[in-house]
């Protein structure tokens, strides 16, 4: 049995210790091609290309969470047996005003995927296609495309937007 003395101190501290968030990331390649969504209306990096993504609300394994993004962005379903981690970012994103947080980018690979890929948030985006890796659009998101040349590289690990703080 656990000390409630413990627990109590555990609880404290766990109320103020740092938090990092976790975005998970879809790197779906078709022939060649990958599917990008562009982004509108967020405020964020509009006009950008970037793959389905989506924050990991807790409480679930990320690959319940990438599952979940792909479905309500994107229309295509996935299982977690298709799943395969093919990079991870830790990633200083830096936001308007001068705002910014530090998250964890998992990029998942699917090996299999049903559905056809459809625009489902049109609020968010504009444009849902495949996209030539080998031709990227120019308005691809910095990050993404940091996180796309990584993953052709065979590259597992990488950091991004950390040479922009003022650490």
């Amino acid at each position: 049995m656990l000390d409630q003395s413990f627990l109590t101190v555990f609880k404290q501290k766990e109320a103020t210790r740092f938090k990092l968030k976790a975005g998970v990331f879809l790197f779906l390649v078709q022939e060649d091609h990958l599917l990008m969504l562009r982004r509108s209306r967020t405020g964020i990096e509009d006009g950008c290309y970037v793959v389905p993504m989506g924050g990991h609300d807790g409480k679930e394994p990320l690959t319940t969470a990438l599952i979940r993004e792909a479905e309500e962005e994107t229309n295509i379903q996935l299982q977690p047996t298709d799943l395969q981690v093919c990079h991870v970012m830790h990633r200083l994103h830096l936001m308007p005003q001068g705002l910014s947080f530090e998250q964890l980018d998992i990029y998942f690979k699917a090996s299999r995927y049903s559905g056809t890929p459809l625009n489902r948030e049109p609020d968010k985006c504009d444009e849902v296609k495949f996209c030539p890796l080998n031709q990227l659009p120019t308005t691809t998101s910095p990050c993404v495309r940091h996180a796309i040349e990584c993953i052709q590289k065979g590259q597992f690990y990488s950091e991004f937007g950390w040479e922009h703080s003022a650490s």
